[in-house]
């Protein structure tokens, strides 16, 4: 039997992929390598969040790509590096699963399309935590790291700031993008186009900078990170995001009980100092949120950013006496300080230090459960568990919400996303997914707290900084759709690319790291994903030029160009052929042409298409109605009213859907009728008789319009439309006739 000296060895000498014990590359050459895939892997996570939060694929697409290209030339420094490139670790091996757990559903996905894009989104992911935990195992990469977190989250509050003062106009394009949606409603929404995703970023940048700030031993540094985080936190303030407000606290108070004891003590009176000037300027600050405020706006963050700076400064030369109290001084120095925040918090209300408007958003969180946010909220969440019942084991895909919510919701709303994270994965991959998700977090926050447990001073400030950090992104995502904006995920994942690798060196120092070792035979894990990558940049740059090809022929086609719609839409489908909207709207242009100018094939060609979109997305309602008219129009009769009727099971409570059935049944009883099939007609017009008792009958079945919303404003009520009363009427007339 081998000793256990041997089996070290043999499982050592397996943790190199392509190691010979030496690089084939001079060291120098290798470390400028690596410091360009460094700077590469910061840049692109540091642009993340400017590109419209990455929540659209025509930018999202190529972030992934070169992302892709970061992750090859990664995989190739390892390669050729001591260090060997191997897929090794359980948090590594965990989200390669999670990865896998959204694909399994892309053959009977809900919409194929959308369920291949979550899985690229994923991988886009695991290749950001995967260069992210391997590449910051030295301090300077990982401070390289977490600068870019912090400076990114800087420039969201900056441009936040530059629009409010209209520096920015929407027409602008810095970026190579119009920057517009940026203010809206008095609200910071900066480049992430929505005030609660911006909330949660900033509030993620405030304790990342707090985090930078305990860390350094630099007095001036640290008062630069101070003083910058009162620059992001008075952007928190602004945007105005009350569930942000709640899972701060959250995360602080997590970032606090993490912290070494001396840290806390330093906490507490910094961020004291920090609240308090941040609290003293909101008024200030608040009322140069405007075109007026273009000079005034940045005197007044400048003055108080200096303010915090001296102050902090100032307090770092009194700061280590304190370290010496004893536990209940310490104790009675926390309460005092937590008291007087309290009274100053108070104090800054009866002055009216804090604007008016956000007073009373900070009022109705006391009374959160009143709020028609959170009852809407609540009515997502009822309605998101009906589709999850419908495929609990491994879900619906990537984009289940998006695609089924219509067939499921208790009264009708129009929301893209089921503004819950976990809500979304149990759709998406099933308890399967879901339960992958848990092992995930469980193994990263159980390794990062023995991490913690083993006192290591300057690493533990780093942990409980990016432990804080992730509660705040996790937390926020169980409220709002916040992860369905890619940038979010990518700072979230360089941040535990970053925690992983810290516990795991304290852990390996303390011989406690545990890593999944395989043999050379199992090596092909890394190969694959090499590949796997070098597809992921073709396929993704194909969606690219799909999704930009689709746009202008959906353009072409409403302006009725159907030459260039022709010309765009057979681009759009050749670079994507999964988008179901490209497809069906190559279909219509396909048809459309082939009516004019008598071409059978075309005719016949848009068949095949819009069966195809069909495919790829299965309840799509809209699709269906177009191939509907595609088939009436071609004398396909019973064929297009059956599309029609499948359209309003999978859109029950849209009453247009009601007017375009009581037009069609109308339409075809006219034909009958002038073709003297008189029964035939008077089948056709009994249908569109019985749809006033057939929107009753579903209002009753399906309409749950929670009483705190009835009467509210943008409360769309199931009714019948104006004008499916006019055909109704105009139907009566003629089947009394007959």
């Amino acid at each position: 039997m081998a000793k256990k000296s041997d089996k070290k060895s043999i499982y050592q000498s397996a943790n190199k992929f392509g190691e010979s014990g030496t690089s084939i590359f001079p060291d120098k050459t290798l470390v400028a390598y690596k410091a360009f895939v460094l700077f590469a892997f910061c840049v692109l996570v540091l642009m993340s969040p400017y590109y419209r939060g990455l929540y659209f694929d025509y930018e999202l697409s190529v972030f992934q790509a070169v992302m892709a290209g970061i992750f090859i030339l990664f995989a190739i420094y390892l390669y050729l590096s001591k260090e060997g490139f191997l897929i090794n670790s359980k948090l590594e091996l965990i989200l390669l699963l999670f990865m896998v757990a959204y694909i399994v559903p892309y053959f009977f996905a809900a919409n194929r399309r959308l369920a291949l894009g979550e899985f690229f989104k994923y991988a886009f992911y695991f290749a950001v935590f995967y260069v992210a935990s391997r590449i910051s195992k030295g301090k300077a990469e990982k401070l390289a790291i977490l600068n870019t977190l912090f400076l990114s989250t800087v420039g969201v509050a900056f441009f936040g700031y530059q629009a409010a003062v209209k520096l920015i106009p929407e027409t602008a394009r810095p970026l190579g993008m119009a920057m517009n949606g940026l203010w809206v409603g008095n609200m910071i929404n900066s480049t992430l186009q929505y005030h609660n995703t911006a909330g949660t970023v900033l509030a993620f940048g405030f304790i990342i900078s707090l985090m930078l700030a305990m860390y350094s031993r630099n007095k001036l540094l640290k008062s630069s990170y101070f003083a910058f985080s009162s620059f992001i936190f008075t952007a928190f303030f602004f945007t105005y995001s009350r569930g942000s407000y709640i899972t701060l606290l959250l995360a602080l108070l997590v970032f606090f009980l993490l912290l070494p004891r001396e840290k806390r003590i330093s906490l507490i009176f910094n961020i004291a100092i920090v609240g308090a000037f941040v609290i003293a300027f909101l008024n200030k600050v608040g009322a140069n949120l405007n075109e007026h405020g273009k000079v005034k706006l940045w005197l007044v963050l400048l003055i108080q950013m200096l303010l915090v700076f001296v102050l902090t400064y100032a307090f770092g030369f009194v700061e280590r006496r304190l370290y010496g109290i004893s536990n209940n001084i310490y104790l009675v120095v926390a309460g005092v300080v937590g008291i007087l925040a309290i009274i100053g918090f108070a104090v800054a209300l009866r002055m009216h230090l804090i604007p008016s408007d956000m007073v009373e958003k900070i009022k109705s969180i006391a009374m959160f459960w009143k709020e028609r946010n959170f009852v809407e909220r609540m009515v997502f969440y009822k309605d998101g568990l009906k589709i999850f019942l419908k495929s609990p084991l491994f879900g619906y895909g990537g984009g289940a919400w998006v695609s089924l919510y219509f067939m499921y919701q208790s009264y009708l709303y129009f929301t893209t996303q089921s503004h819950n994270y976990f809500l979304q994965v149990l759709l998406d991959t099933g308890i399967v997914g879901f339960s992958i998700l848990l092992v995930f977090l469980w193994l990263l926050f159980s390794a990062s707290i023995k991490a913690w447990d083993k006192k290591e001073q300057k690493e533990n400030v780093i942990i409980a900084g990016l432990v804080a950090a992730a509660v705040q992104l996790y937390s926020h995502s169980v409220l709002d759709f916040d992860f369905s904006l890619a940038s979010v995920q990518v700072l979230l994942f360089a941040a535990l690319g970053v925690l992983a690798s810290t516990s795991s060196q304290i852990l390996q120092k303390h011989n406690q790291e545990k890593v999944i070792y395989t043999s050379r035979k199992a090596n092909f894990v890394p190969v694959l994903l090499t590949i796997f990558y070098l597809f992921v940049i073709i396929i993704s740059l194909n969606f690219r030029l799909g999704n930009y090809y689709a746009n202008i022929g959906q353009q072409a086609l409403q302006a009725g160009n159907l030459s260039a719609a022709y010309s765009f839409l057979s681009k759009a489908v050749t670079y994507d052929s999964l988008n179901s909207n490209a497809l069906s709207d190559y279909a219509v242009a396909l048809y459309r042409i082939g009516d004019q100018n008598k071409d059978v094939n075309l005719i016949a060609k848009a068949d095949g298409y819009f069966r195809q979109a069909i495919v790829n997305d299965r309840f799509n309602a809209k699709i269906r109605f177009k191939y509907a008219v595609y088939l009436l129009s071609h004398g396909a009769i019973d064929s297009g009213l059956s599309q029609i009727e499948e359209g309003i099971k999978l859109q029950p409570l849209q009453p247009a859907n009601y007017e375009l059935k009581a037009d069609a049944y109308a339409k075809v009883g006219d034909y009958y009728l002038g073709k003297g099939d008189k029964e035939k007609a008077k089948k056709y017009y009994e249908v569109v008789l019985k749809i006033p008792q057939e929107i009753e009958r579903v209002k009753k079945e399906r309409e749950r319009i929670p009483p705190v919303l009835k009467g509210k404003e943008n409360i769309n009520v199931f009714i019948m439309t104006a004008r499916t009363q006019e055909i109704l009427n105009i139907v009566k007339s003629k089947f009394k006739d007959l």
